[in-house]
C-alpha cells in the first residue's frame, strides 16, 4: 500500500456510512444492524472492506507472519480448570483442542492500514451504538489489543464459550475449504447451563448448529458468552487470516501476564 492509507480508502462507506451515523442512511444502517444483532447475537457486514483493499491488507500482513507465535491448547468448553467432581465425559470437562498462530499487537506497525482502522473513532462509535453502551475503548495491552490469528491446514478452534461480552473480527483471507465459524446461539443462560444440549453439540449431534461462511472483507460482531462456538479445521494450504479488534466498555483494559504467556509465548 503506497502512502498513508486510512479508513476512507479501505471501507465501502457508501454501503456502510459509519462516518455519518446521524444522517438518514447512517440511522437506517444502525437500526437494521441493531435489530439483526439483537435477534441473532451475531452481525456480519459483508464487503465492509472492499475487495481490492482487503487484498492489499493481506499483502501488508503477509511479511509479518513468520513472527507469529504458534501454540496448541487443550481446554474444556468453559475455558476453566476441569471439575474433578464431575466425570471426564461431562460437558464441563470434555476436552477440546485449539491450535493457531497469533500475530501480537506490537508486531503490527503503527502506520499499517489495519491499525488505522482499529484506531478509527467512527468504528468504535458504531459498535458502541450497536451494543447500547456509552463508549468503547481500545485495549491498552501491549500484545493483545490488535491481533491477527493464523490458521494453517488442520488447525482449528475447539468448541467454547467466550469470557468476554463480545468480539469484533475482520476476515482478511479465507482458506480453500474448511475453517467455517459454527455456533449455537443462546444455548445457555445465566440461570441454566443446559448441559444436555451442550453435550449433543460436542458429540456432533447438535441440530441447532449454525454456520457462517465468512468472506474476506467481512466485519463480524459476535456475542459468545452464551453461544457455544468453534472454528472448524482448515482444509488446504491457503491460510485463514482473521484480525481480532479488541475493545471494552472500560478504559485501560490489559491482559494478565499468564494470559500473555499462554497466547503469545511472552509477557511483553
Amino acid at each position: 500500500m503506497g502512502g498513508a492509507v486510512g479508513p476512507d480508502d479501505l471501507l465501502d462507506l457508501a454501503r456502510y456510512p459509519l462516518h455519518d451515523l446521524g444522517g438518514a442512511r447512517g440511522r437506517a444502517l444502525l437500526a437494521a444492524a441493531r435489530a439483526r444483532f439483537a435477534a441473532e447475537g451475531v452481525l456480519t457486514l459483508p464487503g465492509f472492506v472492499a475487495s481490492p483493499a482487503i487484498a492489499a491488507l493481506g499483502r501488508e500482513i503477509e511479511p509479518l507472519l513468520p513472527q507469529a507465535y504458534y501454540c496448541a491448547q487443550n481446554h474444556n468448553p468453559y475455558l476453566v480448570p476441569d471439575d474433578p467432581a464431575l466425570p471426564p465425559d461431562h460437558p464441563r470437562n470434555r476436552p477440546q483442542v485449539s491450535d493457531k498462530g497469533c500475530l501480537a499487537d506490537d508486531l503490527i506497525p503503527p502506520a499499517s492500514a489495519l491499525r488505522r482502522l482499529y484506531d478509527w473513532p467512527p468504528l468504535r462509535a458504531f459498535l458502541a451504538a450497536l451494543l447500547g453502551v456509552p463508549a468503547l475503548h481500545r485495549y491498552d495491552d501491549p500484545l493483545g489489543s490488535l491481533n491477527v490469528n493464523i490458521f494453517r491446514e488442520g488447525q482449528q478452534l475447539g468448541w467454547h464459550f467466550d469470557n468476554a461480552d463480545f468480539a469484533t473480527t475482520l476476515m482478511l483471507q479465507v482458506p480453500e475449504a474448511g475453517g467455517a465459524f459454527e455456533y449455537v446461539p443462546a444455548i445457555r443462560t445465566p440461570e441454566d447451563e443446559n448441559y444436555p444440549a451442550v453435550a449433543e453439540v460436542l458429540a456432533g449431534a447438535g441440530r441447532a448448529v449454525r454456520r457462517l461462511d465468512i468472506a474476506a472483507g467481512t466485519l463480524v460482531l459476535f456475542r459468545g458468552r452464551y453461544a457455544l462456538h468453534r472454528v472448524a479445521p482448515v482444509v488446504g494450504p491457503r491460510l485463514r487470516l482473521i484480525a481480532v479488534l479488541s475493545y471494552d466498555t472500560r478504559p485501560g483494559v490489559m491482559l494478565s501476564e499468564h494470559t500473555r504467556r499462554l497466547f503469545y509465548g511472552r509477557a511483553a
